[in-house]
């Protein structure tokens, strides 16, 4: 008797250990993850911890300088990341931004949706970090006016700023000179984003709502 409750004491331990083995997470011998399903994970490369809901990813024109927007419900932010050596060289926290994102072609001015705060933020880029923003306002913030920017487009030139909006379903073209509203033309649904094709005679819109794509 006392043998078999030794055996049933051992064969305990020996289940306790495999049901803990099997517990989702990393692995510490592999690195890879372990999900609830059994399946496992192997990471691709390296990574970096980013802030709350990472929306979007630019990359200047140089390849230098690599910048995300995160626009979860927590603390809303931009972050400034250096690709070659994989490190983070600064992050500027923002009441609220999502999704709109866009280097100047120079690199030296960063430009990023405001949410519904209606306006555009146009960070300076000195030394590789964030400095403070100049502010291109399309309206009063929500919900005086509901427009929420979203995607973001900027010529070479950095003479034009193109940006689409998913509350009042419209592209804004931006004189950056003057830092104000050249034209405004109705889309028919929300819009999502906004890109310029290489030679810059054509603006490609995704209609988030209407599932569609319009060409400007």
């Amino acid at each position: 008797m006392k043998q078999k409750l030794l055996f049933s004491f051992a064969a305990i331990i020996v289940l306790a250990l495999q049901v803990q083995a099997q517990l989702p997470g990393k692995i510490a011998r592999t690195g890879q993850v372990l999900l609830p399903n059994g399946w496992k994970l192997s990471p691709a490369g390296t990574y970096l911890p980013l802030g709350d809901l990472p929306l979007n990813i630019q990359l200047s024109a140089s390849g230098k300088l690599l910048a995300v927007t995160n626009n979860g419900q927590s603390t809303q932010s931009v972050q400034l990341i250096d690709p070659v050596n994989e490190r983070l060289l600064d992050e500027k926290v923002v009441g609220k931004s999502w999704y709109g994102l866009a280097f100047s072609h120079d690199g030296k001015t960063l430009y990023a949706s405001g949410g519904n705060d209606n306006w555009i933020m146009a960070f300076r880029i000195e030394n590789n970090k964030i400095e403070k923003a100049d502010t291109i306002k399309l309206g009063l913030p929500w919900p005086i006016n509901k427009i929420c920017t979203t995607g973001i487009a900027v010529n070479k030139s950095n003479t034009l700023l193109y940006t689409v909006t998913k509350e009042d379903s419209s592209l804004y073209i931006i004189d950056l000179t003057t830092k104000k509203i050249k034209s405004k033309i109705k889309l028919a649904a929300e819009a999502y984003s906004c890109i310029l094709s290489p030679d810059e005679k054509v603006l490609y819109i995704s209609i988030w709502g209407g599932r569609t794509r319009d060409l400007l």
